[in-house]
């Protein structure tokens, strides 16, 4: 029987329709899958395991593994958490609230002034999927992610709502690893037919650019300044750094024995994930 393991990284990836076509081919060539749901905010794998499991697999299909780094780093050796990693605070004395956020239970934490300090996400059992901890300006600047044992394995933290740093950690509670995010500045440049049916965003300029004209249309330039994001990781077992989120990940493969199995990776992503995968053959979704 042969064997499969699929990179997923987003939670788009797992909606696409490619996936769930190369998904059921291999299910149906009797293939054991694996589905890595390897994002590093964490708070995206309670949603993404919500997401598969709308996928309609065949009555019968041999059941798919869905394992994420949590799982694969429970047992790696760890640092304690330090004081400065993380906010701790004590909610006993709030004022709750009990409502529902689709069907899941929500419980909402009010401090004196009557703002929401914390937010916790409970399944249809009652076991915690997340607490959001908030700012004095409602804005969340803290998530903190539990398994189903109810167990915190994921910490994530945020800064004017943008996601900064996740602290992954083992079964102890130790940190295993730190996921820093960076952005940068990215030049977005656009070639527009007078035909063409989707406008140019406002935010660009339009620029003269004689190589993109075409032999039956001009095409117009347009040209601006957006933001890209890159994620380095840090390993608290081995004090390893990762400059590049890939390189990463080809670690996290390697650690599942990808030697005799298929490895599918987001075409999205192919381009920059298969250069730390020399001589790897490498199926696309």
């Amino acid at each position: 029987m042969g064997r499969a393991i699929f990179l997923a990284t987003t939670i788009q990836g797992i909606r696409k329709a490619t996936f769930r076509r190369q998904l059921l081919a291999l299910i149906n060539n009797q293939y054991q899958v694996v589905v890595l749901l390897a994002m590093t905010d964490f708070d995206e794998i309670w949603q993404a395991k919500r997401e598969f499991s709308k996928i309609d697999l065949p009555k019968g299909t041999p059941s798919v593994r869905l394992i994420s780094l949590a799982d694969i780093y429970a047992e790696h050796d760890g640092v304690s958490l330090k004081a400065a990693d993380f906010m701790d605070p004590d909610l006993s004395g709030s004022q709750t609230f009990k409502a529902h956020q689709g069907k899941l239970p929500v419980t909402r934490y009010i401090d004196a002034d009557g703002n929401i300090v914390a937010e916790t996400l409970f399944t249809e059992d009652n076991t915690r999927i997340h607490t959001l901890y908030f700012d004095k300006s409602s804005r969340i600047s803290q998530i903190n992610s539990y398994d189903d044992a109810d167990r915190l394995f994921g910490i994530e933290k945020y800064v004017d709502d943008a996601l900064t740093e996740s602290l992954l950690l083992n079964a102890k509670g130790e940190l295993v690893y730190r996921f820093t995010n960076y952005v940068k500045d990215q030049k977005v440049s656009y070639n527009v037919t007078p035909s063409s049916t989707i406008a140019a965003p406002q935010e660009l300029s339009e620029i003269q650019d004689d190589k993109s004209n075409s032999k039956d249309e001009m095409l117009t330039a347009y040209e601006g300044q957006g933001k890209s994001t890159f994620t380095k990781a840090l390993s608290y077992s081995d004090y390893h750094r990762y400059d590049d989120i890939n390189a990463f990940y080809h670690q996290v493969l390697l650690n599942m024995n990808i030697e005799d199995a298929r490895t599918y990776i987001d075409i999205d992503n192919i381009v920059d994930a298969s250069k730390y995968l020399p001589g790897k053959r490498i199926f696309n979704y």
